[in-house]
């Protein structure tokens, strides 16, 4: 069941690539992207915004009361004063606030079987109480008790979910840039894609990563923000202490414990349970910040320890009797409209002008809907709706004329007044590139379905009705052809809260398939002779590679970034687009998308103007002399999308935002777009 979330982003500002590297204290950490703007206290002795000019994005939290609160439970907090805390219990003492926040859950339709963990590289599943899911345990018969915890949480151990990263800290788990698209919806940030996808009732947060020029104040800031998102959400937070001491005098220990203790919120001191170990946990052959294998154990037996103490103190069977969750069902969600100036008008499009077509999502809290198919011509600025809510645009054939649209599972042909023809009513539905193309051609198109428990790609003839199946299997997705006789797929194991495997890229040719290449993310050339991908190398910096399909030939170029955002080969020659994030300087303050333009035959490079906003895109003109650049920007009324052309030659923006204006008080965002100059073809 879902429940509702009122833990909503008011203003994106300059969010680019945030730096997110091995999970240790000298590598470059996820940037101060974040200013808290909830009201907090001062009483763990910290600061709790400043007002830096430091471009920072803000959070509100609007609470809709949507059921009675449970009534407040009496606080009693025993524990030693906070600059203490080396002499807190491994396992927490609880005060009361606890249950009255799980107890808040249930009613919103928590799931009191899930936790969740957010964390860095020692919350990662092997390291911490992945053991419980694997059966790779034994209990004393002490121990025995926590059997009960464990079969309470089966399920729950042995993943990372959307809040575990190796790199990850307080600032990466509030932005967005670090959400995986393939999961979470637009605009989500890793946390709020988390307890949307696992309903957690309990989360435990260990973000422990110490970089050197940092503060504990902001630590404390984005720590704030995010206890107060799961205590709003009704999910208990546990916070731990760390093993190391790298930053010196303890100071992100201490200020974990006085947040704990200002909340009345469970503490995990995990640093005292290692002291008792050789060099205190800690893996001398390292680092002074990685714990040793060892320590693993312990860790996950302590974390267990501290999970089954919180969990019994919240559970009162007659006070959970009493409480009913909110809905059964889905709630009705009414979506703001998406204001466009100038109004869409209705009527064709130019002849022989180029155009774009697009699709547009919005997100509202957890709940998402696709607002309309749209096209808008170059020649006359016109912006036509072709089609709908709900309606989502999956290809564009080469002559500009007809579309491949879908309806949740259905999938149609769409001309451009709109008439729809279906095609099947089982597509899958898939968030890696789309479900449906084109082919080059455009008689045919290719396509999957589920089926029997898997999915199968077929290639049909709308017309004839005939389908021809290629392959079947655990199919996650596919790249657009870039002939008619070959098809590139991806194959793995994709679960609906955490994701795909490390997929295998696939390819069909003439009917007969074979494993291409382990690649999750690639790009084909044009005339479909070379592709491209790209791997991350050192913190700073990006390897691209580019390779010809026969593999015969392969070249590789430096480029600065650590995260990929898009890339596509031009329609004709050997150039590709690639937009990446970089820590912009030392302070880990993220970039806007970096814009590279490489030619492979050479391996060389030019670097455009640098293009802001959240969820960037970028698509090639028809003729390969101009980019198209979109991304979804905030203000303090809404979001809008931003639509620029990049003409190569000069290097200077074209902003079509005089005859594009399309925004909303709720997250907006670009779903497919194609650039089309309209042919004779069919």
């Amino acid at each position: 069941m879902l429940k509702k979330s009122t833990f909503r982003l008011a203003v994106f500002l300059v969010v680019g690539g945030l730096i997110l590297t091995a999970c240790t204290p000298g590598a470059t950490m996820p940037a101060e992207d974040f200013k808290p703007t909830a009201e907090s206290t001062s009483e763990v002795g910290v600061p709790t915004a400043d007002n830096s000019t430091t471009d920072t994005v803000g959070i509100s939290q609007t609470r809709t009361e949507v059921t009675p609160e449970p009534t407040p439970i009496p606080i009693v907090d025993n524990r030693l004063p906070p600059e203490q805390w080396q002499q807190w219990p491994v396992v927490p003492e609880l005060t009361g606030r606890e249950k009255e926040i799980y107890l808040r859950g249930l009613s919103l339709g928590n799931d009191p079987h899930s936790f969740s963990k957010v964390g860095d590289c020692q919350a990662i599943k092997e390291v911490l109480m992945g053991i419980y899911d694997l059966n790779r345990y034994n209990l004393t018969e002490a121990d025995a008790y926590l059997q009960e915890t464990i079969d309470n949480f089966a399920g729950s151990f042995n993943r990372d979910g959307q809040g575990v990263r190796g790199g990850f800290n307080t600032a990466a788990v509030l932005s967005p840039l670090w959400a995986d698209p393939t999961v979470c919806q637009a605009g989500e940030n890793p946390i709020e894609c988390e307890d949307r996808t696992h309903n957690p009732s309990f989360v435990i947060i260990s973000l422990e990563v110490w970089w050197e020029g940092r503060t504990v104040e902001r630590y404390v800031e984005y720590m704030r923000q995010i206890i107060d998102f799961y205590i709003e959400q009704g999910v208990v937070p546990i916070l731990s202490t760390k093993a190391d001491n790298v930053e010196g005098d303890h100071r992100i220990n201490l200020a974990t414990a006085q947040l704990a203790y200002e909340y009345h919120i469970p503490l995990w001191n995990f640093w005292l349970a290692v002291q008792p170990m050789p060099n205190h946990g800690i893996d001398p052959n390292r680092d002074g910040f990685h714990i040793s294998y060892d320590a693993w154990t312990v860790r996950s037996y302590t974390a267990l320890q501290a999970l089954d103490a919180v969990w019994r103190g919240v559970r009162d069977d007659a006070a959970v009797a009493e409480v009913n969750p909110v809905a059964t069902v889905e709630p009705a969600v009414e979506f703001a409209d998406i204001q466009f100036s100038p109004s869409p008008a209705d009527g064709l499009l130019s002849a022989d002008a180029s155009r774009l077509f697009f699709s547009i999502e919005q997100r509202q809290e957890e709940f998402t809907r696709s607002a309309g198919v749209f096209a808008y011509d170059l020649a006359v600025q016109t912006l036509v709706q072709i089609l709908g809510e709900s309606y989502q645009l999956e290809d564009v054939d080469t002559g500009g004329t007809r579309l491949l649209v879908s309806k949740g599972s259905q999938l149609f042909t769409a001309d451009l007044e709109g008439n729809l023809t279906s095609i099947t009513e089982d597509l899958t539905l898939t968030d890696r590139n789309a479900s449906a193309f084109w082919l080059p051609d455009g008689l045919r198109l290719v396509l999957l379905t589920d089926e029997d428990d898997q999915q199968v790609l077929s290639r049909v003839d709308p017309v004839g009705g005939s389908w021809e199946t290629l392959a079947a299997g655990q199919i996650t997705g596919m790249i657009k052809p870039t002939d008619d006789s070959t098809v590139y797929w991806y194959a793995g194991q994709c679960a609906p809260d955490n994701g795909c495997d490390a997929d295998t890229l696939w390819r069909t040719q003439n009917g007969n398939s074979e494993a291409f290449a382990e690649l999750s993310q690639a790009s084909f050339s044009g005339d479909g002779s070379a592709y491209s991908w790209a791997e991350n190398a050192e913190s700073d910096l990006m390897i691209l590679y580019a390779r010809k399909t026969d593999q015969s030939w392969q070249n590789y170029i430096y480029l600065p970034g650590n995260r990929l955002l898009d890339m596509a080969w031009a329609p004709q020659g050997s150039r590709l687009v690639m937009l990446s994030a970089l820590r912009s300087d030392y302070t880990g303050k993220s970039s806007d998308a970096r814009v590279f333009v490489v030619e492979t035959g050479g391996m060389s490079y030019n670097e455009y103007y640098a293009f802001p906003g959240l969820n960037p895109s970028v698509a090639w003109s028809p003729d390969g002399g101009s980019l198209l650049l979109t991304s979804t920007l905030a203000a303090d009324d809404g979001y809008s999308l931003q639509f620029r052309i990049m003409n190569l030659t000069s290097g200077l923006f074209e902003t079509l935002d005089e005859t594009l204006q399309i925004g909303s008080s709720e997250f907006i965002s670009i779903n497919h777009i194609f650039w089309i100059k309209p042919s004779s073809n069919p």
